[in-house]
């Protein structure tokens, strides 16, 4: 794309679907109006003015002729009465009257009707061979009123104005411009009924993909609106299927791995706690049961709570007294104010996730919440070792451990970043690690509200 059609899509063309349709219909409209504009005062009223001023001008230089060649005084009120009668003019005379000033018309006006004014002068000039003077704006605005110098005096006669010109012009541009504006209102009223639709879809898909389920849509609109209502209500349908009958089996294995589990530390129980081979079996069974859970919590994500507009001061509060309970340091920012939209018990299981992980590896604890836009960011940061960066997008990956030992005292199974991040997800948020001002991790969650 060039810079040209850049700066095109940037400032002229609307962003949105509605300014753009809106565009479609009315640029036509407007290029046709100005279109049809151009051609009828170029055209229409231009012809239509030239040969009614010419009939007018050329009335008036008839009667100029007929009095010059009478002198009889009887003969020129007889003369100007069949005037005033067959050419509907008001005529007077002024004997020895003159012209006070050089001018040939004055009351032009400005634009277009300057254009159509010096059309009316322009027949006069060609049909009068004497000093003349037009006022296109005397007293009376229905008339236009032509003054003629004879060699005994002044002519004024007084002409209606739709004789030398169309009068219904303004009319016809006001039906014109009238009518479009009308048309225009019902194309962008019905426009709207159809852009409606696509807005009610938007919102409910970007719901969805914040993990907030808005229920069945309801189809409605043109035919293609309504084919991607129906495609998101069956793909809402599958993903909430999926995630019911994934719940359920964990639910069931969950059931059976527990229950064998159980009777092993019964057995492990009874037999001789002294040997040390019973003990690294318990061991094992400890840690077999917590991998269980791990998993478990792992796959089943945010089970099926509801969202809530949950104050976050009073979670990250508790954040604090779960660090403080490990013996380390605890800061915590938070406004009183702020509150987000989440699983209150999901998103709780999110922050101590990395709570813990930062407790795991560090000896300060930092937890700092603010507003940013239409997003809410809570850092959880540390001063421990920290994670490279070309393994910090690897960690978030399930059962992926740094310290490649298997001892539960140096870390967990690899479920604890892959769990808070999958919960963030599911929340319509991301996760990002990034380097503490302290040298150690930073966990950025990034809410939307």
């Amino acid at each position: 794309m060039g810079p040209f059609r850049r700066l095109l899509h940037r400032t002229i063309v609307p962003r949105s679907l509605y300014g753009r349709s809106l565009l479609i219909v009315v640029l036509p409209v407007v290029l046709l109006q100005v279109l049809l504009t151009i051609v009828f005062y170029n055209r229409h009223w231009d012809v239509v003015t030239r040969w009614l001023a010419t009939g007018v001008a050329g009335e008036v230089a008839f009667l100029v002729e007929m009095l010059e060649q009478t002198q009889d005084p009887d003969e020129r009120a007889a003369l100007l009465d069949r005037a005033r009668r067959k050419f509907d003019f008001r005529i007077s005379f002024e004997p020895q009257g003159k012209l006070a000033g050089a001018a040939r018309a004055v009351g032009l006006q400005g634009g277009l009707l300057a254009h159509i004014d010096n059309k009316i002068l322009e027949a006069f000039e060609s049909a009068l061979d004497r000093p003349f003077l037009i006022d296109l704006r005397p007293a009376e605005p229905e008339r236009i009123a032509v003054y003629v110098e004879l060699e005994d005096g002044l002519l004024r006669i007084l002409s209606l104005r739709k004789r030398v010109t169309s009068t219904t012009t303004g009319l016809l541009l006001a039906w014109m411009v009238g009518a479009s504006v009308v048309l225009l209102l019902i194309a962008v009223h019905f426009m709207r009924l159809q852009i409606r639709p696509i807005r009610r879809l938007a919102r409910a898909v970007e719901s969805f993909g914040k993990g907030r389920d808005p229920g069945p849509f309801r189809v409605q609109g043109a035919a293609e609106v309504r084919a991607a209502a129906q495609a998101f209500n069956q793909m809402r349908e599958r993903i909430n299927r999926f995630v019911a009958q994934r719940t359920e089996m964990l639910a069931a294995v969950s059931h059976d791995l527990r229950t064998p589990l159980t009777r092993m530390k019964l057995a492990l129980e009874l037999m001789d706690g002294r040997d040390p081979a019973i003990q690294e079996l318990k061991a094992d069974v400890d840690e077999m049961a917590q991998l269980v859970e791990d998993y478990l919590a792992f796959a089943r994500g945010e089970g099926r709570e509801a969202i809530e507009l949950t104050p976050l001061a009073p979670v990250l509060e508790s954040m604090r007294e779960r660090i403080e309970r490990c013996g380390l340091e605890a800061d915590v920012e938070v406004p009183p104010d702020l509150a987000a939209p989440v699983r209150p018990l999901a998103f709780r299981r999110c922050l101590a996730n990395l709570v813990d992980n930062a407790c795991r590896y560090g000896r300060w604890v930092g937890i700092k919440a603010a507003r940013n836009g239409n997003h809410v960011e809570i850092a959880v940061e540390d001063d421990g070792p920290g994670i490279p960066e070309d393994q910090r997008e690897r960690v978030l990956q399930p059962f992926v451990r740094l310290d490649q030992s298997r001892s539960r005292e140096t870390g967990g199974v690899g479920l604890g970043l892959a769990i808070a991040r999958d919960i963030v997800l599911g929340h319509g948020g991301e996760l990002r690690l990034d380097r503490s001002p302290r040298g150690g991790l930073k966990a950025l969650v990034r809410l939307p509200l």
